[in-house]
């Protein structure tokens, strides 16, 4: 990984930790209060057959969500540890709601890196409507978007984590129509996955 000047780390630092104003409402900092070992006891293990071992946080954290939200997402990591290689791929997980008449589809994410800001397409990996009671206002649309990281990204994130929980790396998921919002996942999660992962990649079980 190249060297990367330091007033450059820590304008990176500053952006990670504290990121742009969010298009979302803050959300209530007691549900996102868990450390690293939280999400390291709600690891769930995917996969462990054939040429592969899958890990998700998809049950560390679960956010309520505001009767007066516009947009609604909730975001998880997963893993995969390529057994006989040791590559690992992470995989950014946005679970996101909204009621329109049509399909805002979020195919776009930016964020920050060492050397700057980094957009690239998003996959739609499942879209879902529900136009239960009265259509007028639009439908609930779900839209579950896809995304890799670098794993030295991942990892520079997870390496900065000292135990505060209280820190989250953003992210900006972008639609064809409609505004930009920004997502986050909190550095304990992101360090708790990292860790995980490098133990599987060397034979071992994650957890405590």
């Amino acid at each position: 990984m190249k060297k990367t000047p330091f007033l450059f780390y820590l304008s990176f630092m500053f952006a990670l930790l504290y990121g742009c104003a969010s298009t979302l409402p803050e959300k209530n900092m007691a549900t996102t209060s868990f450390n690293k070992d939280h999400f390291k006891q709600h690891m769930v293990l995917i996969n462990n057959s054939g040429e592969a071992i899958e890990l998700s946080t998809i049950n560390g954290l679960k956010i309520p969500k505001r009767s007066n939200q516009e947009v609604f997402v909730d975001s998880y990591i997963q893993a995969v540890v390529t057994k006989n290689t040791g590559l690992i791929t992470y995989q950014i997980n946005s679970l996101v709601e909204y009621k329109d008449h049509d399909k805002r589809l979020y195919k776009q994410v930016s964020y920050n890196t060492p050397t700057g800001n980094e957009t690239k397409d998003a996959n739609i990996f499942d879209h879902t409507i529900s136009c239960q009671g009265s259509a007028y206002s639009g439908c609930r649309h779900t839209e579950h978007i896809v995304f890799t990281v670098d794993p030295e990204l991942l990892e520079s994130i997870a390496d900065s984590y000292n135990g505060d929980t209280q820190s989250k790396w953003r992210y900006q998921l972008s639609p064809n129509t409609g505004r930009s919002h920004f997502a986050f996942l909190p550095l304990a999660e992101i360090a708790a996955i990292v860790e995980a992962a490098t133990v599987e990649k060397t034979g071992h079980h994650f957890g405590n």
